[in-house]
């Protein structure tokens, strides 16, 4: 009997013929695979972090669809949050996955209604903030009247404003009011100046004295660069006619404590190391506002 074979492959193993078929070979593609590199945020509120997206398997080309609406492979000046992308290939596999960009815990500061941060600094057992104020609203968030030194907005940052002492004590008279501080956060009175000034060196009886310069070495170390970490930038004054004067030379902080017409105020001058407790100028002028937190 004659035997007929089909086309293929014959090997013959021990005087038998075994045959093969050829068969055709698996092409299915690899799943889609995702993986990633993370740089993180370097600073809190910074926006430099970035992912390196890597993918493979599937079918070329892949497009790209992240939460953020980039469609590109990899996405960098990110803020810290959670990134979802969804990658796609020729055949429409996908794959998707979430990432996560960190950043460090945030710095000691206090925000106040408008999102401006400020440093905070501890000073013997009271925290000041570390800049002047430069809010344009009162904590309800209603705006307020507010100067920037010679009208020049590029100078707020370093200087703060300048606010009457009416609308720094948002038109209260009690003393420690909160004003246009921040929630927790008050105008300081004039006592809680003195008690800073005495941590910092000087005496009881200086820190009394009334309309004069005392305490050598204390404003000195209130000012820029001192060692308090006060950090004042000598940021001049506003008059009540609307002059502007002494920018870099001195500056003019309010209290709380008022006196007849007049409010207490400090001031520092950038060649004179010792703070001056003054009550001559009406609550009309425009000076700086250091907040206190409340105990």
């Amino acid at each position: 009997m004659s035997a007929i074979y089909k086309s293929g492959i014959y090997i013959l193993v021990f005087g038998s013929l075994l045959l093969t078929h050829c068969e055709k070979k698996n092409t299915d593609p690899e799943l889609l695979m995702l993986d990633y590199t993370v740089k993180d945020v370097s600073a809190y509120g910074k926006n430099d972090g970035s992912i390196d997206l890597m993918v493979s398997g599937g079918v070329l080309p892949y497009q790209y669809d992240w939460s953020n609406g980039s469609i590109e492979e990899d996405i960098d000046s990110l803020t810290a949050g959670i990134y979802k992308v969804t990658v796609t290939d020729a055949i429409d596999s996908s794959a998707t996955d979430s990432i996560m960009v960190n950043q460090p815990d945030p710095p000691n500061t206090v925000t106040d209604i408008e999102g401006n941060n400020y440093p905070i600094v501890r000073i013997g057992s009271q925290k000041w903030m570390g800049k002047n104020l430069r809010v344009t609203k009162d904590p309800e968030g209603t705006p307020v009247n507010s100067y920037c030194y010679d009208d020049n907005p590029q100078l707020e940052d370093k200087y703060g404003r300048l606010y009457t002492w009416d609308v720094a004590m948002n038109g209260s008279v009690i003393e420690m009011a909160q004003g246009i501080c921040p929630d927790g956060w008050h105008i300081p009175s004039d006592e809680e100046w003195k008690t800073l000034e005495i941590y910092l060196g000087m005496t009881r009886e200086e820190a009394d004295m009334v309309n004069i310069w005392r305490g050598e070495g204390v404003g000195t170390s209130l000012i820029e660069g001192g060692a308090s970490g006060y950090e004042a930038r000598l940021s001049g004054r506003r008059t009540s006619s609307g002059s502007y004067m002494l920018l870099d030379r001195y500056e003019y902080v309010w209290t709380s404590t008022e006196y007849g017409d007049n409010a207490w105020r400090r001031c520092l001058n950038g060649l004179d190391s010792r703070v001056g407790r003054w009550n001559t100028f009406p609550k009309t002028y425009g000076f700086s506002v250091r907040c206190i937190k409340n105990d």
